[in-house]
């Protein structure tokens, strides 16, 4: 089924730009995965992806392992209190720039307020990212679609991320089984 989509641009230019979120009393942790655990990314991905209708519930492993291959890009599990929360991966891209690729929270997570932190952290590690061209880091940046979490955004400005530019498009939404 296509879709009609809004999908936001948003931005930091500087780490300055960054307004931490509270840390929040549960425990959250960050590891970074490569393709060596790739179904591991996939189910914690699906689990993130699944109540918006991500495209990607259709990549197949091939696809997967691509995407995964490609320069600069690094893949982080989130786990809360020791329980596979979410993921987040970044791509360290030509002219200084920081995509923030995947980000998100497994369902049973959202609204438990942990977001804004695990954004916090994502957000310090893409400015911490290796130039892949040799130019210093100097954007982060993501896209965010209006099938997204309906907090997205705001959770994204609240860190000081501001609107780049917003485009309207058509989109394939996944209606996959569990």
């Amino acid at each position: 089924m296509f879709v009609e989509e809004i999908v936001s641009h948003l931005e930091l230019t500087s780490p300055e730009e960054l307004r931490a979120a509270r840390v929040p009393r549960r425990h959250v942790t960050l590891w970074e995965v490569g393709t060596e655990h790739l179904q591991a990314i996939r189910e914690v991905h699906d689990r993130v992806a699944w109540p918006h209708g991500w495209p990607s519930l259709l990549w197949s492993s091939d696809t997967w392992w691509e995407h995964l291959e490609r320069p600069g890009v690094r893949t982080w599990i989130a786990e809360v209190d020791g329980q596979v929360a979410g993921l987040a991966q970044l791509q360290a891209q030509p002219g200084g720039a920081v995509e923030i690729e995947f980000f998100g929270l497994a369902p049973e997570f959202v609204g438990v307020g942990i977001g804004g932190h695990l954004l916090t952290l994502v957000t310090r590690l893409a400015w911490e990212f290796a130039p892949v061209d040799g130019t210093p880091i100097g954007r982060v940046w993501l896209r965010t679609s209006s099938h997204d979490h309906g907090n997205a955004v705001a959770n994204y400005r609240a860190r000081g991320f501001r609107l780049h530019h917003i485009e309207v498009r058509q989109r394939e939404f996944v209606l996959a089984s569990r």
